[in-house]
Formats: structure tokens, sequence, C-alpha cells
């Protein structure tokens, strides 16, 4: 379907830019974890625990307590191999400090204003949000580069046969959905608590453990991934 199904670079000179390496690496990645609550302990450790387990891209939801702090610590604390993000930006004026941060890659579930100037700017990947085509070509002819559907429930692959950017279905992805649009074209794909845990909105919790058995099936989801990259 489309781009999606080879690497995305318009000529070699793209291909060596800092933006295109961040959007190829997250094809690879095949998964963004998102991130988000408001015990920043226990993000900064389900962050670690998730790249142990085969994790190479990670958001942290500004919306998130100590968010770019969280931040800061994952890209210390782990290898270059493993992307670092951001989501939930709402304000150009956000991007700066999340460039400060570390943060290689930026969503927001809309598309603010001058997000995708000012994140390309900063050597930042802007995957602005777009809940129909029309705001898809809207963020395409703005520059840029890829685009996150929000929220996933709204749209079906039969709309996206036509579209020549990449797109990254996020809302709703759990461990069933995925295969079904990484088969059908997506770029990678965003997960929360499907994949990162229903415990990490408790704020009063602090803790290492995932709830029942979600752990084990997050560490299901990525051998299945790690299956299909070696069967390609």
């Amino acid at each position: 379907m489309g781009p999606n199904r080879e690497p995305y670079s318009d000529n070699i000179g793209e291909k060596l830019s800092p933006l295109v390496s961040t959007k190829n690496r997250l094809k690879k990645a095949g998964i963004i974890a998102i991130l988000r609550g408001q015990n920043p302990s226990k993000l900064f450790d389900r962050g670690i625990a998730l790249a142990k387990i085969g994790c190479t891209a990670i958001e942290v939801s500004l919306d998130s307590k100590d968010a770019l702090q969280i931040i800061q610590r994952l890209r210390t604390e782990l290898p270059d191999t493993i992307q670092i993000g951001v989501g939930t930006i709402l304000e150009r004026s956000q991007i700066k400090a999340c460039s400060e941060a570390g943060a290689k890659f930026a969503l927001s579930p809309t598309f603010p204003e001058g997000m995708v100037e000012d994140c390309h700017a900063n050597d930042i990947l802007a995957i602005p949000g777009v809940c129909n085509l029309v705001e898809l070509h809207i963020a395409q002819k703005a520059g840029a580069q890829i685009v996150k559907l929000f929220p996933s429930t709204e749209w079906i692959s039969e709309d996206l046969v036509d579209v020549r950017i990449p797109w990254i279905p996020v809302g709703s992805i759990d461990n069933e959905s995925i295969w079904t649009w990484l088969d059908a074209g997506a770029w990678c794909v965003g997960m929360g608590a499907n994949l990162c845990g229903s415990d990490l909105s408790q704020e009063e919790i602090d803790t290492k453990d995932w709830v029942g058995n979600e752990a084990q099936r997050a560490r299901d989801i990525f051998m299945e991934l790690q299956h299909r990259h070696n069967a390609t």
C-alpha cells in the first residue's frame, strides 16, 4: 500500500538527514510505546522495562508529570538504538524544550500551527495528528513527512490506498489490531495502555510490575514483531 512498503525518501541527500533517519528507524521499530501517567518514577521504570523486552521507540506524553525530565533520564540511561520522542504536542512553544530534553520525534493529537517548521528546525521529526483525508493532505502540503492517524477508530485501511505519505495509527490499538494495521501498510503503530500497562494511570501505586498478565502480553507482542522481521 503506497510508500509504506519500502523506505520513504526522495533522494540520496535526504537519506542522510536526521529527520529521514528518525523516520526510517520508526519503521524498523514497528511500535511506538506511549508512556502517559502521573508517577514519574513508574513511567521511567516502565520505559526501561519496555526497552529490555525489545521496544526501540518510546514516546513520553507531555500531559504526564515531569515529562521532559523523564525523557532526559531515558535518553541518558538507554542506548542510542532506542528512539525517544514526545507526545501530545499542543503548541509550537513546547518544541524547543522537547529538543533540549533529547526528543527526536514529536506526535500531536492535532496539527498545531507551526509544528512542522519548528520541529524540523530542531531536528525533531514532526508527526501531526489527522482525523480525515482533508487534514492529512493539509499536513502533507505543510511539509509533514509522516502523519498520525488519530484516533485510529476513525480510519479504515481502504481510505489509505492512494495516500502517498507514511502514516501511524494511534488510539485503541491492541494486541490484535496492531497486526491488522501493520499488514495494511502502517509505517508503525502507537500503543499506550494496551502495551505499556493499565497501571500507569494510577498515581498512588509505585510498582515496577504490570497488572495481571500485561507484562507477558507486551513480551508476546515484541516476540511476534521480531518473528515478522526475521521472516522478511
